[in-house]
Protein backbone atom coordinates (compact mmCIF):
# COMPACT_ATOMS: atom_id res chain seq x y z
CA UNK A 1 0.00 0.00 0.00
CA UNK A 2 1.34 3.27 -0.82
CA UNK A 3 0.73 7.28 0.15
CA UNK A 4 0.41 9.77 -1.75
CA UNK A 5 0.71 13.84 -1.33
CA UNK A 6 -2.56 14.98 -2.47
CA UNK A 7 -4.47 18.55 -2.77
CA UNK A 8 -7.23 18.33 -0.41
CA UNK A 9 -9.33 19.89 -3.15
CA UNK A 10 -8.97 17.18 -5.12
CA UNK A 11 -10.20 14.71 -1.86
CA UNK A 12 -13.72 16.82 -0.83
CA UNK A 13 -15.34 20.08 -1.19
CA UNK A 14 -14.96 23.15 0.97
CA UNK A 15 -18.07 24.85 2.02
CA UNK A 16 -18.28 28.45 3.51
CA UNK A 17 -21.01 29.54 6.16
CA UNK A 18 -23.95 31.07 6.00
CA UNK A 19 -24.89 34.81 7.82
CA UNK A 20 -27.36 34.04 10.23
CA UNK A 21 -29.12 37.25 11.19
CA UNK A 22 -29.86 38.18 15.04
CA UNK A 23 -33.36 38.16 14.68
CA UNK A 24 -33.23 34.37 14.34
CA UNK A 25 -30.78 33.56 16.62
CA UNK A 26 -31.84 32.04 20.51
CA UNK A 27 -33.78 29.08 19.13
CA UNK A 28 -32.97 26.06 21.30
CA UNK A 29 -34.93 23.98 19.27
CA UNK A 30 -35.04 23.41 15.85
CA UNK A 31 -34.31 21.01 12.46
CA UNK A 32 -30.96 21.64 12.41
CA UNK A 33 -28.01 23.11 14.94
CA UNK A 34 -26.67 26.81 13.83
CA UNK A 35 -23.63 26.44 15.00
CA UNK A 36 -20.71 29.73 15.53
CA UNK A 37 -17.53 29.72 16.04
CA UNK A 38 -17.80 30.26 19.99
CA UNK A 39 -19.72 26.99 19.89
CA UNK A 40 -16.27 25.00 19.28
CA UNK A 41 -15.03 26.13 22.65
CA UNK A 42 -18.40 24.51 24.87
CA UNK A 43 -17.97 21.93 26.52
CA UNK A 44 -18.63 18.93 24.84
CA UNK A 45 -17.73 19.89 21.98
CA UNK A 46 -13.85 19.22 21.95
CA UNK A 47 -13.82 16.70 19.04
CA UNK A 48 -17.89 15.88 17.71
CA UNK A 49 -19.70 19.52 17.39
CA UNK A 50 -23.05 17.84 20.23
CA UNK A 51 -24.34 20.65 21.66
CA UNK A 52 -25.24 24.36 20.09
CA UNK A 53 -27.16 27.38 21.39
CA UNK A 54 -28.96 28.13 18.38
CA UNK A 55 -31.38 26.14 15.96
CA UNK A 56 -33.19 27.01 12.88
CA UNK A 57 -35.77 25.03 10.79
CA UNK A 58 -35.78 23.49 7.57
CA UNK A 59 -38.53 25.75 6.05
CA UNK A 60 -36.08 28.89 7.87
CA UNK A 61 -33.08 27.79 6.23
CA UNK A 62 -34.12 27.79 2.49
CA UNK A 63 -36.20 30.97 3.17
CA UNK A 64 -32.55 32.63 4.25
CA UNK A 65 -30.94 30.57 1.47
CA UNK A 66 -28.79 29.78 4.55
CA UNK A 67 -26.27 26.23 3.01
CA UNK A 68 -27.01 22.98 4.59
CA UNK A 69 -23.83 21.12 5.49
CA UNK A 70 -23.96 17.16 6.02
CA UNK A 71 -22.61 15.25 8.92
CA UNK A 72 -19.15 13.85 9.22
CA UNK A 73 -18.10 17.81 7.63
CA UNK A 74 -15.12 19.12 9.21
CA UNK A 75 -15.87 22.64 10.36
CA UNK A 76 -13.13 25.22 11.10
CA UNK A 77 -12.94 28.97 11.76
CA UNK A 78 -11.99 30.53 8.39
CA UNK A 79 -11.89 34.36 9.51
CA UNK A 80 -10.84 36.43 12.38
CA UNK A 81 -8.46 35.68 15.30
CA UNK A 82 -10.09 32.64 15.42
CA UNK A 83 -7.99 30.95 12.37
CA UNK A 84 -4.99 31.16 14.99
CA UNK A 85 -6.73 29.05 17.58
CA UNK A 86 -6.43 25.80 14.38
CA UNK A 87 -9.79 24.13 16.21
CA UNK A 88 -11.37 21.92 13.90
CA UNK A 89 -14.43 19.72 14.63
CA UNK A 90 -16.51 16.92 13.16
CA UNK A 91 -20.25 17.74 12.58
CA UNK A 92 -21.90 15.08 13.91
CA UNK A 93 -25.40 15.99 12.10
CA UNK A 94 -26.39 17.50 9.15
CA UNK A 95 -26.10 21.02 10.66
CA UNK A 96 -25.43 25.36 9.55
CA UNK A 97 -22.36 27.51 10.37
CA UNK A 98 -22.13 30.74 10.20
CA UNK A 99 -20.40 32.61 8.12
CA UNK A 100 -17.03 33.44 9.95
CA UNK A 101 -16.70 29.24 9.54
CA UNK A 102 -16.25 26.85 7.05
CA UNK A 103 -16.57 23.02 5.98
CA UNK A 104 -14.62 20.16 4.62
CA UNK A 105 -16.69 17.66 2.73
CA UNK A 106 -14.89 14.69 1.75
CA UNK A 107 -15.13 12.18 -0.91
CA UNK A 108 -15.65 9.32 1.10
CA UNK A 109 -14.58 7.03 -1.67
CA UNK A 110 -11.22 8.64 -1.36
CA UNK A 111 -11.02 9.81 2.10
CA UNK A 112 -12.26 8.72 5.30
CA UNK A 113 -13.65 11.18 7.20
CA UNK A 114 -12.00 10.50 10.43
CA UNK A 115 -8.68 10.21 9.12
CA UNK A 116 -9.40 14.18 6.82
CA UNK A 117 -9.88 15.12 11.12
CA UNK A 118 -6.59 14.58 12.19
CA UNK A 119 -4.90 15.30 8.54
CA UNK A 120 -6.28 18.63 8.80
CA UNK A 121 -5.73 18.99 12.72
CA UNK A 122 -2.24 18.43 11.79
CA UNK A 123 -1.84 21.19 9.33
CA UNK A 124 -1.61 25.07 10.37
CA UNK A 125 -4.29 26.80 8.40
CA UNK A 126 -2.94 30.18 10.03
CA UNK A 127 0.08 29.73 7.92
CA UNK A 128 -2.03 30.65 4.83
CA UNK A 129 -2.68 33.88 6.28
CA UNK A 130 -1.39 36.99 4.80
CA UNK A 131 1.18 38.95 7.61
CA UNK A 132 -1.11 42.19 8.50
CA UNK A 133 -4.26 41.28 6.54
CA UNK A 134 -7.48 40.58 8.43
CA UNK A 135 -6.99 36.79 9.25
CA UNK A 136 -9.04 35.03 6.58
CA UNK A 137 -8.89 31.82 4.48
CA UNK A 138 -10.41 31.92 1.10
CA UNK A 139 -11.43 28.65 -1.37
CA UNK A 140 -8.64 28.55 -3.27
CA UNK A 141 -6.27 28.30 -0.30
CA UNK A 142 -7.91 26.12 0.91
CA UNK A 143 -8.47 23.68 -2.08
CA UNK A 144 -4.36 23.81 -2.47
CA UNK A 145 -3.58 22.15 1.41
CA UNK A 146 -1.68 19.62 0.43
CA UNK A 147 -2.63 16.43 2.60
CA UNK A 148 -0.32 12.95 2.73
CA UNK A 149 -2.79 10.09 2.34
CA UNK A 150 -2.53 6.55 2.17
CA UNK A 151 -4.42 5.34 -0.69
CA UNK A 152 -6.13 2.49 0.88
CA UNK A 153 -9.05 3.35 2.66
CA UNK A 154 -8.41 0.20 5.27
CA UNK A 155 -5.54 1.91 6.16
CA UNK A 156 -7.10 5.65 6.60
CA UNK A 157 -9.47 3.94 8.81
CA UNK A 158 -6.78 1.93 10.62
CA UNK A 159 -4.47 4.96 11.52
CA UNK A 160 -8.05 7.04 12.17
CA UNK A 161 -9.19 3.64 14.96
CA UNK A 162 -5.73 4.25 16.24
CA UNK A 163 -5.74 8.00 17.39
CA UNK A 164 -9.21 7.80 18.17
CA UNK A 165 -8.43 5.50 20.36
CA UNK A 166 -6.23 7.99 22.09
CA UNK A 167 -8.25 10.64 21.90
CA UNK A 168 -11.21 8.86 23.51
CA UNK A 169 -8.07 8.09 26.36
CA UNK A 170 -7.45 11.91 26.49
CA UNK A 171 -10.89 12.49 26.74
CA UNK A 172 -11.62 9.92 29.64
CA UNK A 173 -8.54 11.14 31.69
CA UNK A 174 -10.15 14.98 30.97
CA UNK A 175 -13.67 14.17 32.82
CA UNK A 176 -11.68 11.79 35.61
CA UNK A 177 -9.67 14.73 36.48
CA UNK A 178 -12.81 17.32 36.53
CA UNK A 179 -14.55 15.17 38.57
CA UNK A 180 -11.71 14.62 41.21
CA UNK A 181 -11.10 18.19 41.19
CA UNK A 182 -15.27 18.34 42.00
CA UNK A 183 -14.44 16.16 44.52
CA UNK A 184 -11.85 18.02 46.23
CA UNK A 185 -13.64 21.32 46.38
CA UNK A 186 -16.26 19.60 48.29
CA UNK A 187 -13.78 17.81 50.87
CA UNK A 188 -12.27 21.41 51.44
CA UNK A 189 -15.65 22.65 52.17
CA UNK A 190 -16.33 20.07 54.87
CA UNK A 191 -12.94 19.68 56.10
CA UNK A 192 -11.88 23.35 56.76
CA UNK A 193 -14.92 24.57 58.22
CA UNK A 194 -15.71 21.59 61.01
CA UNK A 195 -18.99 20.61 59.15
CA UNK A 196 -17.21 17.20 58.72
CA UNK A 197 -14.93 15.50 61.29
CA UNK A 198 -12.14 13.29 60.54
CA UNK A 199 -12.53 9.97 62.68
CA UNK A 200 -10.92 10.72 66.28
CA UNK A 201 -10.97 14.46 66.60
CA UNK A 202 -13.43 16.33 68.80
CA UNK A 203 -11.92 19.54 70.00
CA UNK A 204 -12.88 22.71 69.18
CA UNK A 205 -12.60 25.28 66.57
CA UNK A 206 -11.79 28.70 66.83
CA UNK A 207 -11.63 31.68 65.16
CA UNK A 208 -8.01 33.48 64.41
CA UNK A 209 -6.27 35.55 62.51
CA UNK A 210 -3.46 34.69 60.20
CA UNK A 211 -1.31 36.37 62.29
CA UNK A 212 -1.92 34.81 65.24
CA UNK A 213 -1.44 31.06 63.34
CA UNK A 214 1.51 32.51 61.23
CA UNK A 215 3.97 34.86 60.49
CA UNK A 216 3.68 36.97 57.68
CA UNK A 217 6.28 38.83 55.44
CA UNK A 218 5.11 41.70 53.15
CA UNK A 219 7.12 41.71 50.07
CA UNK A 220 9.88 44.41 48.99
CA UNK A 221 10.81 44.09 45.59
CA UNK A 222 14.62 44.68 44.73
CA UNK A 223 16.63 47.33 42.64
CA UNK A 224 15.41 46.56 38.28
CA UNK A 225 19.16 47.14 37.96
CA UNK A 226 19.55 43.84 39.98
CA UNK A 227 17.45 41.71 37.90
CA UNK A 228 19.05 38.88 35.55
CA UNK A 229 17.64 35.64 33.46
CA UNK A 230 20.64 33.88 33.94
CA UNK A 231 19.73 32.15 38.03
CA UNK A 232 22.27 34.45 39.55
CA UNK A 233 21.04 35.27 43.62
CA UNK A 234 17.60 33.80 44.03
CA UNK A 235 14.46 33.34 42.14
CA UNK A 236 12.16 36.66 42.09
CA UNK A 237 8.41 36.35 42.90
CA UNK A 238 6.26 39.33 42.30
CA UNK A 239 2.93 37.96 41.39
CA UNK A 240 0.60 35.96 39.38
CA UNK A 241 3.13 35.97 36.43
CA UNK A 242 5.53 34.27 38.66
CA UNK A 243 3.12 31.61 39.76
CA UNK A 244 1.51 28.55 37.57
CA UNK A 245 -0.48 25.48 39.04
CA UNK A 246 -0.13 26.87 42.40
CA UNK A 247 4.04 26.40 42.85
CA UNK A 248 6.70 29.82 42.34
CA UNK A 249 8.50 29.52 38.75
CA UNK A 250 11.90 30.65 38.26
CA UNK A 251 11.36 33.74 35.94
CA UNK A 252 13.18 36.36 37.03
CA UNK A 253 16.55 36.08 39.35
CA UNK A 254 17.85 39.16 41.62
CA UNK A 255 21.02 39.53 42.58
CA UNK A 256 20.30 41.56 45.75
CA UNK A 257 17.21 40.04 47.42
CA UNK A 258 15.23 42.08 50.14
CA UNK A 259 12.78 40.24 51.68
CA UNK A 260 13.18 36.01 51.61
CA UNK A 261 11.37 32.94 52.09
CA UNK A 262 11.82 29.40 52.14
CA UNK A 263 10.81 26.76 49.93
CA UNK A 264 7.34 25.28 51.43
CA UNK A 265 6.33 28.85 52.63
CA UNK A 266 3.03 29.96 51.27
CA UNK A 267 2.70 32.90 49.01
CA UNK A 268 -0.46 35.38 48.87
CA UNK A 269 -0.71 37.74 46.09
CA UNK A 270 -1.64 41.20 47.58
CA UNK A 271 -1.87 43.35 44.47
CA UNK A 272 -3.83 42.58 41.06
CA UNK A 273 -5.67 40.05 42.29
CA UNK A 274 -5.32 40.13 46.24
CA UNK A 275 -5.64 35.95 47.94
CA UNK A 276 -4.18 33.85 45.09
CA UNK A 277 -2.62 31.50 47.21
CA UNK A 278 0.97 29.49 45.94
CA UNK A 279 3.37 26.98 47.85
CA UNK A 280 7.08 28.18 47.37
CA UNK A 281 9.17 25.49 45.49
CA UNK A 282 12.47 27.39 46.76
CA UNK A 283 14.45 29.28 48.56
CA UNK A 284 13.02 33.07 47.15
CA UNK A 285 12.87 36.83 47.02
CA UNK A 286 9.85 37.91 47.76
CA UNK A 287 8.67 40.93 45.77
CA UNK A 288 6.21 44.16 46.52
CA UNK A 289 3.07 41.90 44.82
CA UNK A 290 3.15 39.39 47.39
CA UNK A 291 3.08 38.53 51.01
CA UNK A 292 5.04 34.83 52.60
CA UNK A 293 3.54 33.11 55.11
CA UNK A 294 4.79 30.85 57.31
CA UNK A 295 3.65 28.32 60.41
CA UNK A 296 5.86 26.38 61.96
CA UNK A 297 4.23 22.57 61.18
CA UNK A 298 1.14 23.57 60.09
CA UNK A 299 1.65 25.40 56.58
CA UNK A 300 -0.07 22.85 54.72
CA UNK A 301 -3.21 23.67 56.66
CA UNK A 302 -3.33 27.18 56.33
CA UNK A 303 -2.33 26.70 52.25
CA UNK A 304 -5.74 24.85 51.73
CA UNK A 305 -7.71 27.22 54.44
CA UNK A 306 -6.19 30.26 52.29
CA UNK A 307 -7.18 28.50 49.00
CA UNK A 308 -10.37 27.71 49.99
CA UNK A 309 -10.56 31.14 51.33
CA UNK A 310 -9.72 32.94 48.36
CA UNK A 311 -13.13 34.17 46.89
CA UNK A 312 -13.71 36.07 50.01
CA UNK A 313 -10.55 38.62 49.17
CA UNK A 314 -12.61 40.14 47.01
CA UNK A 315 -13.78 42.25 50.10
CA UNK A 316 -10.42 43.92 50.36
CA UNK A 317 -10.02 45.03 47.46
CA UNK A 318 -8.52 49.43 47.28
CA UNK A 319 -7.46 51.89 45.32
CA UNK A 320 -8.16 53.34 41.87
CA UNK A 321 -6.10 52.01 39.89
CA UNK A 322 -5.54 48.00 41.36
CA UNK A 323 -7.13 46.30 44.40
CA UNK A 324 -4.58 45.88 47.31
CA UNK A 325 -4.24 44.98 50.74
CA UNK A 326 -1.31 46.22 53.26
CA UNK A 327 0.33 44.22 55.79
CA UNK A 328 -2.52 44.69 58.48
CA UNK A 329 -5.42 43.94 56.62
CA UNK A 330 -3.22 40.20 55.64
CA UNK A 331 -2.25 39.57 59.51
CA UNK A 332 -6.36 40.18 60.16
CA UNK A 333 -7.59 38.11 58.06
CA UNK A 334 -9.83 35.38 59.93
CA UNK A 335 -9.52 31.94 59.74
CA UNK A 336 -11.16 28.43 61.14
CA UNK A 337 -9.00 26.72 63.01
CA UNK A 338 -8.84 23.13 64.93
CA UNK A 339 -7.21 23.93 68.39
CA UNK A 340 -5.99 20.02 68.10
CA UNK A 341 -2.77 20.31 66.07
CA UNK A 342 -2.81 16.71 65.32
CA UNK A 343 -6.37 17.64 63.63
CA UNK A 344 -5.16 20.42 61.14
CA UNK A 345 -2.44 18.23 60.17
CA UNK A 346 -4.51 15.46 59.54
CA UNK A 347 -7.17 17.43 57.29
CA UNK A 348 -4.01 18.22 55.40
CA UNK A 349 -2.51 15.20 54.81
CA UNK A 350 -6.10 13.77 53.36
CA UNK A 351 -6.15 16.84 50.91
CA UNK A 352 -2.32 16.18 50.05
CA UNK A 353 -2.97 12.52 49.28
CA UNK A 354 -5.95 13.76 46.81
CA UNK A 355 -4.15 16.45 45.06
CA UNK A 356 -1.55 14.12 44.56
CA UNK A 357 -4.19 11.67 42.87
CA UNK A 358 -5.14 14.38 40.60
CA UNK A 359 -1.40 15.74 39.79
CA UNK A 360 -0.49 12.12 38.66
CA UNK A 361 -3.68 11.96 36.49
CA UNK A 362 -2.55 15.31 35.12
CA UNK A 363 0.96 13.64 34.66
CA UNK A 364 -0.93 11.28 32.93
CA UNK A 365 -3.13 13.23 30.59
CA UNK A 366 0.14 15.17 30.04
CA UNK A 367 2.38 12.09 28.52
CA UNK A 368 -1.04 11.03 26.70
CA UNK A 369 -1.57 14.19 24.76
CA UNK A 370 3.07 14.11 23.87
CA UNK A 371 1.94 10.17 22.78
CA UNK A 372 -0.87 11.77 20.46
CA UNK A 373 1.45 14.33 18.80
CA UNK A 374 4.32 12.06 18.27
CA UNK A 375 1.65 9.69 16.90
CA UNK A 376 -0.13 12.29 14.41
CA UNK A 377 3.89 13.02 13.21
CA UNK A 378 4.58 9.49 12.58
CA UNK A 379 1.35 7.98 11.05
CA UNK A 380 0.38 11.12 8.88
CA UNK A 381 3.04 11.57 6.85
CA UNK A 382 3.84 7.53 6.93
CA UNK A 383 6.82 7.95 8.28
CA UNK A 384 5.76 5.03 10.80
CA UNK A 385 3.09 2.48 8.88
CA UNK A 386 0.77 0.22 11.17
CA UNK A 387 0.92 -3.41 10.93
CA UNK A 388 -1.74 -5.17 8.38
CA UNK A 389 -4.02 -7.55 9.89
CA UNK A 390 -3.92 -10.85 8.51
CA UNK A 391 -6.86 -12.79 6.93
CA UNK A 392 -7.35 -15.82 9.77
Amino acid sequence: MSSQLREAGGLGTFLGGSGFPVRYQGAKYGDLPFFKVSDMNSHGNELFMTRANNYISESLRKKLGVVRIPAKAIVFAKVGAAVFRERKRILLQDSCVDNNMAAFIVNEDQLDFRFAYYALTAFKMSNLVSVGALPSLNGGQLRSILLFVPTDLTEQRRIADALFDIDNLIATLERLIAKREAIKQGMMQQLLTGRTRLPGFRSVWKGATLGAVASVTMGQSPAGSTYNSDAHGLPLIQGNADIRDRVTLDRIWTDLPTKVCEAGDILLTVRAPVGYTAIVSKRSCVGRGVCSISSYGDNRFIFYALVYAEPTWSNYGQGSTFTAVNSGEVRSFKLLWPTDAEERQSIARVLDDFNSQIAALRTRLSKTRAIKQGMMQQLLTGRVRLPTEEAS
